[in-house]
């Protein structure tokens, strides 16, 4: 038997990957519209970045804050691997002191001027959410007050509202 090239034509049905398609452009093109990016905007003036580089990169003193919903806040601070007398903020009316956290930050930084990091300890019952907020608290002075140093390269006394621009997660697998 001889077969005849002819034979093997056939038409192709592309209906149902054009219903496909038609109906995946518009789902794609309202799902982009409900996506929103959030950000937390967290620009540093340069010396304080370069002195915050440098602390980092040498500094004795290591800041720790132990936050608990159950205890409230405690400020551990280690000089030369020597621990030091901790700073405890506890809860006011079962719930965070976050003033009281604020003013106790500042007059650690104050003690402090030359640490820009704080180790962020937190406890498994406390969500991303509250973390936020106590970053916000541990990054700015209250009040608008200022917090001087010494700028090591140029020896300049340098002002900002900057605490701890740097956090670190200390228990990121728990304990």
């Amino acid at each position: 038997m001889k077969t005849r090239s002819g034979d093997a034509t056939f038409d192709l049905n592309l209906a149902p990957i054009l219903d496909i398609i038609v109906s995946i452009v518009p789902l794609l093109l309202l799902s982009i519209a409900f996506v929103q990016v959030k950000m937390i905007d967290t620009t540093v003036p340069q010396v304080v970045a370069e002195a915050a580089q440098r602390a980092n990169d040498k500094s004795p003193t290591v800041v720790t804050l132990k936050v608990s919903k159950a205890k409230g806040f405690t400020f551990e601070v280690a000089k030369d691997g020597a621990a030091g007398t901790p700073v405890e903020v506890p809860n006011k009316n079962n719930a965070w002191d976050m003033e009281g956290l604020h003013h106790a930050a500042f007059a650690l930084k104050e003690k402090n001027a030359e640490v820009f990091r704080v180790d962020l300890s937190p406890d498994a019952d406390v969500n991303l959410n509250e973390l936020v907020i106590v970053m916000d608290k541990l990054r700015r002075t209250p009040e608008a007050k200022k917090v001087a140093f010494v700028d090591p390269a140029s020896g300049q006394k340098v002002e900002t509202e900057l605490m701890f621009p740097n956090v670190l997660f200390a228990n990121v697998i728990g304990n």
